[in-house]
């Protein structure tokens, strides 16, 4: 919960973390189940953000069952903090070490693509001593293409120098069935209405 909370603070957001409203102590990894997902606008800016209801699922938390809501912009600026479990699974095995050669995509700021940087872990520690079991920002990193910085990084976000990696995306066949269906719906004159 170490990123929640700097990006509460990043944000300056009004919202509180679960950490203030529940009782019981969170640890600096929570696993999360989405109990309800919406998505909606900012008010006021006509952004799009996502609200949802998240459940504590790990039987070991002293916080399980309970639940909390979360309004999570779209955000370029700021590492994400909510990870898909098989992805922060795979990223806490790989146990990146010291001299580790590493690649992280970077996106444009107008979030139309990005590039890969590649680089080397220079050190490995955490980030705050008030969370040192954190993986949060764990690994500090220097690009190739930049040695005069050195950059923080957790661990989803770095992926082996020699991986070949893809955005993510719809093959065409899939693609023209998804726009064929829509299509048909459409004509129908039927609202579309998804829970998850």
């Amino acid at each position: 919960f170490q990123g929640h909370q700097e990006y509460i603070d990043y944000s300056r957001k009004r919202e509180s973390g679960p950490w203030v409203s529940l009782k019981g102590h969170l640890r600096a990894v929570e696993y999360c189940r989405v109990q309800s997902l919406e998505y909606s606008h900012v008010p006021g800016s006509g952004d799009s953000c996502c609200k949802m209801t998240l459940q504590f699922v790990d039987s070991n938390s002293s916080v399980v069952g309970k639940t909390f809501k979360l309004t999570l912009p779209e955000v370029t600026s700021f590492p994400d903090f909510l990870v898909e479990r098989t992805r922060f699974d795979a990223a806490i095995q790989r146990n990146w070490t010291r001299r580790d050669k590493c690649r992280v995509w970077w996106k444009n700021e107008d979030n139309s693509s990005g590039n890969w940087w590649e680089g080397r872990i220079q050190f490995v520690k955490a980030k705050s001593s008030e969370f040192p079991d954190s993986p949060w920002e764990r690994y500090s990193v220097r690009y190739k293409s930049d040695l005069s910085d050195e950059h923080l990084h957790s661990p989803w976000e770095l992926f082996d120098a020699d991986t070949q990696w893809e955005q993510p995306h719809l093959d065409d066949h899939t693609r023209n069935k998804l726009l064929s269906a829509l299509a048909k719906l459409q004509q129908s004159g039927n609202t579309l209405q998804v829970s998850v």
